[in-house]
C-alpha cells in the first residue's frame, strides 16, 4: 500500500539526505540536500562537494561567515560519497510535510543512505544564526 503524498512527509526524519532529480521544481536540481524538520515545516539545505573552494572564495568576497558553510568529511554515519561535502546555510528552502511527501511521491525528491547525526545539525543551526542571508522567523526555528 502506497502512503498518500501528506503522510510522507510525516514520516521524514530530521538529519535526512534527499537527492533532488532534475526535474524538481525547487531546490537545486541534482544535489543533495539536508532536512531539518520544525513544528511541520520541513527546512532543506543543499550541498556540494566539487566546489568547496569556490563556495568560500564566494563566502569571503560577501563577508559571510565561514560557519554558514559547515564541512562534512566522509563517514559511516553520514555515507557522503566524496571526501568532503559542505551545507550551504545561507539559503534555506521551507516547506510544509505534505508538498515534501507530494515530491517524494511524484518521485522528483529520493531518501539516500545515511544522515547527519546531532553534532551536524548543531553545526548547520550554528550557520543558519550566523547567516546574513537567512529571515530572522527561520532563524528563531533554531
Amino acid at each position: 500500500m502506497e502512503l498518500p503524498g501528506e503522510l510522507l512527509g510525516a514520516v521524514v526524519n530530521e538529519g535526512e539526505k534527499y537527492f533532488f532529480t532534475v526535474d524538481c521544481p525547487i531546490g537545486i536540481k541534482e544535489h543533495i540536500h539536508i532536512c531539518i524538520k520544525r513544528h511541520h515545516k520541513i527546512l532543506l539545505f543543499s550541498t556540494c562537494s566539487s566546489q568547496t573552494d569556490t563556495a568560500f572564495r564566494l563566502a569571503k568576497v560577501k563577508g559571510w561567515d565561514m560557519n554558514t558553510f559547515p564541512v562534512f568529511p566522509k563517514n559511516a554515519v553520514n555515507k557522503f560519497t566524496k571526501e568532503q561535502t559542505y551545507v550551504n546555510c545561507n539559503h534555506v528552502l521551507e516547506m510544509t510535510e505534505a508538498e515534501f511527501g507530494k515530491l517524494i511521491q511524484a518521485g522528483k525528491v529520493h531518501k539516500l543512505d545515511g544522515c547527519i547525526d546531532s553534532i551536524g545539525l548543531q553545526l548547520i543551526a550554528n550557520g543558519v544564526k550566523l547567516s546574513t542571508e537567512v529571515e530572522r522567523r527561520i532563524k528563531n526555528l533554531f
